[in-house]
């Protein structure tokens, strides 16, 4: 038979066991609010700002359009025998309306290579918090079941422990005890005979 346990604390065990619920708890739902900013920021780059510098690049085309026709307009009607007007302010428009036009088919590319990098990183990050998740979601639990029970089974045994040693308190003593120095008879043949 093995040695008895020597058990100190089971409200330690207890403890552990909600400390470790609380992380779980708390593990949790850090990853959902990660989760959820992670899904809004890509959200943000692959539908909001593509969309917003695809309508400035259609916009930019409209542009670059009507500053082409006001320019040629204003050639006609500032045209003189075989002098060609300046069209300065003309001009100045059309390059405008060419400048806007680039930063935003600039920007619609910086779009597509983020939204990449975007797509890449998450991927990434489901990777190396997986492990995590997996150990939240099916081994936290399988732990939290085996805590509470240890803590069961070590409530039960010290309870046990305790009948024990109020049964001992309680019973006669056994015949099979070994009498006190004090109440040994002598075993000798013929010690306990009286002569007559």
């Amino acid at each position: 038979m093995g040695r008895p346990a020597k058990v100190t604390s089971i409200d330690a065990v207890q403890a552990f066991a909600n400390a470790l619920r609380c992380f779980q708890d708390d593990a949790s739902g850090a990853l959902e609010n990660l989760a959820s900013e992670i899904h809004r920021a890509a959200d943000w780059v692959q539908h909001d700002q593509k969309d917003h510098w695809a309508l400035q690049i259609r916009r930019g085309y409209e542009q670059l359009s009507e500053a082409k026709a006001n320019l040629q307009r204003s050639r006609v009607a500032k045209r003189v025998a075989d002098h060609e007007p300046s069209c300065i302010e003309e001009k100045k428009a059309l390059q405008r309306a060419k400048r806007r036009l680039q930063i935003a088919q600039e920007k619609i590319e910086t779009v597509r290579h983020w939204s990449y990098a975007i797509d890449r990183a998450i991927i990434e990050y489901k990777g190396c918090v997986g492990q995590l998740v997996t150990w939240l979601d099916a081994d936290c639990p399988r732990a939290l079941a085996a805590l509470d029970r240890m803590s069961r089974t070590l409530e039960s045994y010290v309870a046990l422990e305790s009948g024990m040693e109020d049964a001992k308190e309680t019973l006669p003593p056994s015949p099979c005890e070994v009498p006190d120095a004090d109440e040994k008879t002598d075993q000798r043949p013929g010690a306990g005979e009286t002569d007559s």
